[in-house]
């Protein structure tokens, strides 16, 4: 699994996020120093399919670049966590794309392998 590195400002939220949770893994992230866990990413328009605080906490820090897992959707199989919200991959590209995003905790993705476990220095990542 190549990890690649983006910069953040090149991706896209499918859905929202908790700005408590984000602040909580920005301080978690600053005290330790290290980025543990590459971001999820829908390949051909960057959309964030896991790790839309992780997005956040780089945006907030102004990081140049993020690692990243690369994904096509036929590869992810996705559903919705909410029985109110259909979830499907053509619709959270069509819904990101023009930046009506779903609520925080709706849409879930089950990759094809398991994200890795990474430790890069928060200072190469500036």
């Amino acid at each position: 699994m190549k990890i690649q590195m983006i910069d953040p400002k090149r991706l896209r939220h499918i859905e929202g996020h908790s700005k408590r949770r984000a602040k909580w893994l920005e301080k978690k992230i600053l005290d330790e120093g290290v980025w543990t866990k590459p971001l999820a990413i829908e390949r051909t328009h960057k959309l964030v399919l896991d790790g839309q605080h992780r997005m956040e906490v780089a945006l907030a820090l102004g990081l140049r670049k993020v690692p990243c897992v690369m994904y096509d959707y036929d590869d992810v199989e996705v559903w919705s966590l909410r029985d109110n919200h259909e979830v499907t991959a053509a619709l959270v590209i069509e819904k990101s794309l023009r930046g009506d995003i779903y609520p925080y905790k709706t849409a879930k993705h089950r990759f094809p392998t398991e994200l890795p476990a990474i430790e890069i220095a928060l200072e190469k990542l500036r």
